[in-house]
């Protein structure tokens, strides 16, 4: 039986996103969230636009209004952008937590452990590992090629270190 193993992300860091989203503003949003880094990407584009359109059509209703949402979003800009990094990175990272904690609650499930199915008895005039139940001889020192198999992300020398040549 081999131990869980849990395929996860690497969690984002609170750090590097309020660094990146107070340096590069929107730019730096993209490390948090890409879908905000776009939409803060490219709705003061939109605005600038809006009062682009509403000048040349001499409305000044859409020009009043849009130029009102530019400067209160123009002085708010760069805090919107830090506070969406960081409630975005919390969010990813709990659903990094939450997705981990599922997948050994299922392999849990999975694998029933029944107590008295893994006593191990090992004989120490011989290289083998007897297990109590199955009645089975195992190797104490895996083949290289089973042992690299399922140990994904280890290499030859991992396994020279643990068991010797």
């Amino acid at each position: 039986m081999t131990a869980p193993f849990l395929i996860t992300k690497s969690p984002k860091s609170i750090g590097i996103a309020l660094l990146l989203t107070f340096l590069f503003g929107p730019i730096g949003l993209f490390y948090a969230s890409v879908s905000g880094g776009l939409i803060m990407t490219l709705t003061p584009i939109l605005l600038f636009l809006l009062v682009i359109f509403g000048t040349l059509q001499d409305n000044f209703i859409l020009v009043g209004w849009s130029s009102g949402l530019l400067i209160i979003f123009a002085l708010t800009y760069w805090l919107i952008n830090i506070i969406w990094a960081v409630i975005s990175v919390n969010s990813y990272n709990k659903e990094l937590e939450y997705e981990a904690k599922r997948q050994f609650e299922l392999w849990n499930r999975i694998h029933e452990i029944d107590q008295n199915q893994y006593a191990i008895n090992i004989n120490q005039k011989s290289p083998n590992i007897n297990t109590s139940k199955q009645g089975t001889t195992l190797p104490s020192k895996p083949n290289l090629q089973d042992w690299l198999k399922n140990n994904p992300g280890k290499s030859i020398n991992d396994y020279f270190s643990r068991f010797g040549r």
